[in-house]
């Protein structure tokens, strides 16, 4: 999101925040268990719980419960309300939210409610009268505009609609998105020369324009009989973008002569696109509740709509509910152009949650289905990179840098990733080569510097060239641990004990939970005399889950048996 449209932001963040709990801290596999009792306290409890745990299913049930028990709380009305939205019963909390505008005309959350079934109804004046009401600050400057456009258009009132659109004029960061909606809006009027104009201009190059803009204005094309026009869109589109499944769906579409899909919607689908546009800003600023409830509204109004639905399905995995988030993507049918990306993250939400092999299985699958891509491939390395499967991701890896036109065609990223599938194999000449390649790419990427450095290190060999790359390693990452302890511990292969300690000290610092770099420090406080400071690190490395052989090696020097280190000698 452009910073520009952080103040309209901050106030809704804080108002869904405040209601909705912390950040999650746990998955689905969260398991909360219905109190016996049907006391109030109980269902508060764990109602607040679930809530505290961004598990909005059971937080809607619990504090519904506690609701009827006690219907004049309320902050418990605010709370089962604010659930009820996040699990996308929106026409559940239709009796709340009257509520809530009664005590509070302004409360925007329950004005979107009540408005969400006058919509369902068609009554849009009803809704109309509820956003006006709204005072147009905050967020509100953006969503009111919106929303009296589309109902407007509802009322079949286009001058209407243009001029609340026009509210949004002198505020750079909202003319693109105005002149989106306008466009829709003309379109939807059958106005398509002057759809055509707003479209062309939201963004700038239509090409470069986010997918629906683009989508938007080919549909225009298509609408006035501009197919070839709509076409050289799609593949320019295409071009700039080429992961994009999107576009090849619409030239194959073109190609069997179907009508487009786009551009002509109803006052609903409308104000639902507003939503997902909004929801979209919201998850771009990392507020991720409120955008949450955003898209839900969205699907409320527009409930099959793919593009939703995934930006439910990536809070969900967000708030590390990764079952809820499959079952989202699942939502999406095959047919559809993003179903390849419901599927990558189905497969990654998988993974997350211990099923490993089921994902790998959709992968493979995927990967044997598109044999021009490569995401499927290098997700498909990753997970078997993590799952230990070192040999199989490298061959992942070989194949997606294949499928990109060979080595000197791809980026550091999977050059490195397939590096250390080899170098976990066991394959160091491959790996190696990797990592220097990486690096031709990429000459100051300090993870490569950090891993090949450290790798030279522990082989006992390139000192010198490795000292230089983790020296600069950290002057591009000063903050990160894993990278600071790599300096430190080539100081210490290199007898620098004092020096070593400086650096792993400050490791330690920036991580303190890693087992490793604690192992580390300790060996570098033995070597210098500090014998006490040395086995406490052992110690904490000990509590922090060390792999077993690294647990058998600190176990071994608490019990005594400490090797001596001989200073490397550099030539």
């Amino acid at each position: 999101m452009k910073r520009k449209l952080l103040h309209l932001l901050i106030p809704m963040t804080a108002i869904a925040l405040s209601a909705c709990g912390t950040m999650p801290q746990n998955s689905d596999d969260a398991v909360f268990e219905y109190p016996q009792s049907n006391g109030f306290s109980g269902n508060f409890l764990a109602g607040k719980a679930a809530q505290m745990e961004s598990r909005s299913d059971y937080a809607a049930q619990y504090l519904l419960r506690a609701h009827q028990l006690d219907p004049d709380n309320a902050e418990l009305r605010r709370r089962a309300f604010l659930a009820l939205i996040s699990d996308g019963r929106i026409s559940d909390a239709v009796d709340i939210a009257t509520s809530l505008q009664s005590e509070n005309d302004q409360d925007l959350f329950a004005a979107l409610t009540v408005m969400d079934a006058a919509i369902r109804e068609d009554r849009y004046q009803d809704a109309l009268d509820i956003v006006s009401s709204l005072p147009e600050r905050g967020i509100n400057a953006l969503i009111a505009p919106l929303a009296k456009a589309w109902l407007y258009t509802g009322l079949d009132q286009k001058d209407a609609a243009m001029t609340a659109l026009d509210g949004m004029q002198g505020n750079g960061a909202l003319n693109p998105l105005s002149e989106y909606h306008r466009g829709l809006i003309l379109a939807h009027f059958g106005d398509f020369d002057a759809a055509e104009r707003a479209l062309a201009s939201a963004y700038g190059d239509p090409a470069d324009a986010p997918l629906r803009a683009a989508e938007a204005l080919g549909a225009v094309y298509e609408r006035k009989g501009q197919v070839q026009k709509a076409s050289l869109l799609y593949e320019s589109y295409m071009d700039r973008h080429p992961q994009s499944l999107a576009m090849p769906f619409h030239l194959a579409r073109l190609d069997r002569k179907e009508p487009p899909i786009a551009t002509m919607l109803t006052p609903a689908e409308g104000l639902a696109e507003a939503y997902l546009d909004i929801a979209t800003l919201l998850s771009q600023e990392n507020a991720v509740d409120p955008s949450l409830l955003m898209a839900r509204y969205s699907l409320s109004l527009r409930p099959d709509d793919d593009i939703t639905r995934l930006l439910v399905g990536e809070v969900m995995e967000i708030q590390n509910r990764f079952e809820t988030a499959i079952e989202v993507y699942k939502g999406i049918p095959r047919s559809s152009p993003h179903s390849w990306n419901a599927r990558l993250r189905t497969a990654s939400s998988l993974e997350q949650i211990g099923r490993a092999d089921e994902a790998i299985d959709i992968l493979k699958d995927m990967v044997s289905v598109r044999r021009d891509r490569p995401d499927a491939l290098i997700q498909l390395g990753d997970i078997l990179r993590i799952q230990q499967q070192y040999g199989p991701a490298a061959d992942a890896y070989d194949k997606a840098i294949e499928r990109l036109g060979g080595q000197t065609q791809v980026g550091w990223r999977l050059l490195y990733r397939r590096g250390i599938a080899h170098e976990r194999a066991g394959d160091w000449a491959k790996a190696e080569a990797d990592f220097l390649q990486a690096l031709e790419v990429e000459p100051e990427q300090p993870y490569v510097l950090n891993y090949l450095g450290y790798s030279w290190v522990d082989m006992g060999m390139n000192f010198d060239q490795a000292e230089d790359m983790l020296k600069r390693a950290v002057e591009l990452q000063p903050d990160d641990g894993y990278i600071v302890d790599s300096l430190g511990w080539v100081y210490y292969k290199l007898g620098r004990f004092e020096d070593a300690v400086e650096q792993l000290e400050k490791a330690v610092e920036l991580k303190p939970d890693d087992p490793t770099i604690n192992d580390h420090l300790g060996d570098a406080y033995w070597q210098i005399g500090r014998y006490h400071e040395a086995r406490f690190q052992w110690h904490r490395a000990l509590s922090f889950n060390p792999t077993e052989e690294l647990r058998s090696t600190v176990e071994a020097k608490i019990n005594g048996q400490v090797p001596s280190v001989a200073p490397t000698v550099v030539n």
